[in-house]
């Protein structure tokens, strides 16, 4: 008795790549949301860690360290002040070394994690890979980090890992935001909305 192999039809092939690429359509939008949102709050919890720890070096110190110029964060003054570490995670030995920010006691407010480092281990990151990172702190003690603050505060860009245009926060300067340090990053960097902050 002979028995014929039956294989799928041209037809029945087209029809089931079809549907594969249907469901593609439908589930690659939306995994790439999913990681989007998860980047997203994963750097505001990292920013709401910082935020945290330069709360405490204010309460040992009396002052917020100065963790970079003109709002940007240098990630070796802002690994210094609230790790009492460089980025490699040696302990500074100096009470002087201006990489402290005023932490003369070398006291430790946070611990860096790996995710948080470039793959040079040289800079620090957002979840995005965003190396433009910007903060501002409530400089006049009346709880509310404003233009008051900062004048330059309206003008503060972070820019995207890609290399796209620059975004600013989207909150009135004016009013302002009622917290002593706040963090932010271009996130995805496609709009201001994308900015991700730490309140």
């Amino acid at each position: 008795m002979r028995h014929s192999a039956r294989g799928f039809t041209l037809i029945e092939l087209l029809t089931v790549i079809a549907i594969i690429g249907i469901l593609a359509g439908i589930l690659i939008p939306t995994v790439a949301s999913v990681r989007t949102s998860a980047n997203k709050a994963k750097t505001k919890v990292q920013f709401s860690q910082w935020s945290a720890a330069m709360t405490l070096f204010r309460q040992e110190y009396g002052y917020y360290p100065t963790i970079g110029a003109s709002n940007k964060i240098t990630s070796e003054l802002l690994s210094g002040a609230l790790t009492g570490r460089n980025l490699a995670g040696a302990k500074y030995t100096s009470t002087t070394d201006p990489k402290l920010c005023g932490n003369k006691k070398i006291l430790s407010y946070y611990s860096i994690a790996d995710s948080e480092l470039n793959d040079a281990k040289t800079g620090l990151i957002d979840a995005f890979g965003n190396t433009d990172l910007a903060y501002f702190i409530d400089s006049n003690g009346d709880g509310i980090v404003n233009s008051s603050d900062s004048p330059a505060l309206a003008q503060t860009t972070v820019a995207p890992i890609d290399g796209g245009t620059a975004l600013k926060p989207t909150f009135d300067v004016a009013v302002g935001v009622r917290a002593g340090v706040i963090f932010y990053s271009a996130g995805k960097g496609t709009t201001a909305t994308d900015i991700v902050t730490s309140w």
